[in-house]
């Protein structure tokens, strides 16, 4: 047997491969194709006027919330797109949820597949939000 195919850097080549096709094979993962910005891209975004949008629930969205943020929860996002945010249609649009990589992506999935192109998920949603130091308000 040839030990030269075993060396570290193969071994860990392997492991590599392994893990990303059995990441792919996990049958909860859902991939969206939208685009994601990071806490600062998204800040440049909101103060140059984008709308945000909370797709939390209410009750988080009362907890803590990025100051003007309209609180819009999935579960009404998937149902219908409210018809006051056809105004904004073609605007820039920052979706955000708790941690960026559950309601987020799919809120900005939904609103992209309704005609909202400008739509982008904040990655980190609001708690990468508050870590960066950025301002939440609580309550309404």
């Amino acid at each position: 047997m040839d030990t030269t195919l075993w060396t570290p850097k193969n071994l860990l080549a392997l492991l590599a491969a392994l893990f990303a096709v059995a990441w792919m094979m996990m049958p909860n993962t859902v991939r969206y194709n939208i685009e994601e910005v990071d806490v600062a891209n998204a800040k440049n975004l909101i103060d140059a006027g984008a709308v945000v949008i909370d797709v939390r629930p209410t009750g988080k969205y009362d907890g803590r919330h990025i100051p003007g943020a309209l609180s819009i929860p999935l579960e009404v996002l998937t149902v219908a797109v409210p018809a006051a945010l056809e105004a904004v249609k073609s605007q820039r649009i920052v979706v955000y949820c708790g941690d960026g990589s559950t309601l987020g992506p799919r809120g900005t999935q939904v609103l992209n597949e309704a005609g909202y192109p400008g739509a982008v998920n904040l990655k980190g949603g609001i708690g990468g939000w508050a870590d960066a130091g950025y301002p939440v308000r609580t309550g309404s």
